[in-house]
């Protein structure tokens, strides 16, 4: 295993942990809604939301290479 897949794991421990802790049902208030949901469901969407950011976000600012043919090659 490497520094970043070791490092990967604890963070996904601390957030287990920290999830766990959290299970009380809180207010939430969203523009015009209110609605009680449980701290864990919240942390779990909020995380879930966060990764597919983090996945999407790169991706804008990665400019693809274009293609070179045979041609170009010979």
């Amino acid at each position: 295993m490497n520094a970043k897949s070791i490092i990967g794991l604890l963070l996904l421990g601390l957030f287990i942990v920290a999830c766990l802790q959290n299970i009380e049902v809180v207010a939430m208030h969203f523009l015009f809604w209110s609605f009680d949901i449980s701290k864990l469901l919240l942390l779990i969407i909020i995380f879930v939301i966060g990764i597919f950011v983090g996945m999407i976000i790169p991706g804008l600012f990665i400019k693809s290479k274009p293609k070179e043919t045979k041609e170009n090659q010979a």
